[in-house]
């Protein structure tokens, strides 16, 4: 590197299938230069490698085996900022996409979208934009005309948590443990949501 070239920057890529890192990796490498890629399939991982490089930008998935996605991304701003995060996740953009802004991610991407998407979504979010789909923006659009006082949108990230879980299969007791709360509060919860 010529000693006028720009620092690399950090990104860091937390999905657990590895085809996945396999392949948002090969897009950066060909797309962006300028970028040092970090790749975790964790949580943990992610949140270690994160502590270590402060990265300026990140690509996370929404359900992790050791964590939630809305969890990731307070956590990434908390360690990082600047960091500007692209969700890129099978999980309906409607669903989670508001949560996920709220939580400080700059854009949502759905995995089956075009390839192309990614990248455009990639460089909006570098350049300090959101990213968000047309039918996405359209759904926050129509909820935010509307102000639902009631549904899904009200629960609290918590709740949603509980709700997804609980949408999933998964008993009180397994819910406690994934959460690292107690079975009283999965019950609360419960309770809060009827």
């Amino acid at each position: 590197m010529s000693p006028s070239s720009p620092e690399p920057r950090d990104l860091l890529l937390v999905d657990d299938h590895p085809i996945i890192l396999v392949a948002v990796k090969a897009l950066v490498e060909s797309k962006m230069p300028g970028y040092r890629l970090h790749c975790a399939q964790t949580q943990a991982d992610g949140l270690e490698i994160a502590e270590r490089v402060k990265p300026s930008l990140a690509v996370v998935d929404m359900v992790l085996p050791d964590g939630d996605g809305l969890e990731l991304i307070r956590r990434l701003k908390d360690i990082s900022p600047a960091c500007r995060v692209l969700v890129f996740s099978m999980q309906s953009e409607l669903r989670y996409g508001p949560r996920a802004l709220k939580a400080g991610a700059s854009g949502y991407l759905m995995k089956g979208d075009r390839v192309a998407a990614l990248f455009d979504a990639l460089q909006m979010i570098e350049a300090g934009r959101v990213y968000c789909s047309p039918a996405l923006t359209d759904e926050m659009m129509r909820s935010w005309s509307k102000n639902p006082a009631a549904g899904i949108e009200t629960l609290s990230d918590r709740e949603f948590q509980v709700f997804r879980l609980m949408g999933e299969g998964h008993s009180t007791k397994e819910i406690s443990k994934l959460l690292e709360i107690s079975t009283k509060t999965v019950d609360s919860h419960r309770e809060n949501m009827k």
